[in-house]
């Protein structure tokens, strides 16, 4: 998936997440935000496209742990395993009050799976979409990056995102009558 593809699905994401949680707004946008850093980039799964991951890929004999080794792109930073173990420590660890901050940042980290889950082609000895074993064992849909579907989903989610604006604004008009 392409950035800006995994950008747009991450604030959906956010925003769904805060919605789901009954969030007031002004968190909900936060979320939104916070969710578009773990989505896309060097602060995402796609932190394996980085030049400091490939010098650690070059000089760190990893494949000798078999199957292109954890640091291969869509390796072990696109693991499930990384967000939920992530999240279990963010819950053991965050102060309740900040717990949703994490939340948020998982939310997008989380986003990037789904849309690498979707639009992952296989290559390069790996299968299409991401690893269900830490750096193997690839599973997903295979759809073409930048192709007519992933395009399509780029134009529908600012779609998407407004209809979620809008029911969170009609929310907060309920939940504003009820308490009058």
């Amino acid at each position: 998936m392409k950035g800006t593809t995994h950008r747009l699905l991450g604030a959906s994401s956010g925003v769904a997440l805060g919605a789901a949680a009954g969030w007031p707004w002004p968190q909900i946008v936060a979320a939104g935000w916070l969710a578009t850093l773990t989505a896309s980039g060097s602060t995402s799964p796609d932190l394996d496209q980085h030049k400091l991951w490939y010098l650690l890929d070059r000089v760190l004999p990893d494949e000798w742990l078999g199957r292109n080794g954890p640091l291969q792109h869509r390796g072990v930073s696109h693991w499930w395993g990384v967000p939920a173990s992530l999240g279990v420590l963010a819950w053991s660890t965050v102060p309740p009050r900040y717990l949703w901050l994490a939340a948020a940042l998982l939310a997008g980290w989380t986003s990037h799976l789904v849309g690498d889950w979707l639009f992952g082609r296989p290559g390069q000895g790996r299968g299409a979409g991401i690893p269900f074993a830490p750096w193997w064992n690839h599973r997903g849909l295979g759809l073409a990056v930048g192709g007519l579907l992933e395009r399509v989903v780029a134009v529908l989610l600012p779609f998407v995102m407004l209809g979620q604006g809008y029911l969170v604004l009609r929310g907060l008009a309920a939940a504003r009558a009820a308490a009058h």
